[in-house]
């Protein structure tokens, strides 16, 4: 079986945008925490990697799947990403 790997500046590089990502969450969301997840091998159905990073609260029933006390956010997607790109920017001028 071959196994592949990520070349470590990959991964420095994922590592990086993940934390970059769980400030601006946390910025706008005020979540309780941040869950942060990949599936690899037989449990990455999409064939290629990719990281979740999850607001989460105390209490919000989290399931991986359908939440379950709907809220609308997949209405909102545009208007989140805009919003996480904007803070993402406000960020990297702030750390000049």
């Amino acid at each position: 079986m071959k196994i592949n790997r990520m070349e470590s500046e990959t991964a420095y590089a994922i590592m990086d945008a993940s934390e970059k990502l769980s400030i601006a969450l946390k910025s706008l969301f005020k979540p309780d925490g941040i869950r942060i997840c990949q599936d690899g091998g037989k449990f990455n159905d999409l064939t290629h990697y990719h990281m979740h990073l999850i607001p989460r609260y105390e209490g919000d029933g989290f399931i991986w799947g359908e939440p379950l006390h709907p809220h609308g956010a997949e209405k909102r997607l545009s208007q989140t990403q805009k919003k996480i790109l904007k803070t993402l920017s406000e960020e990297k001028r702030r750390s000049r």
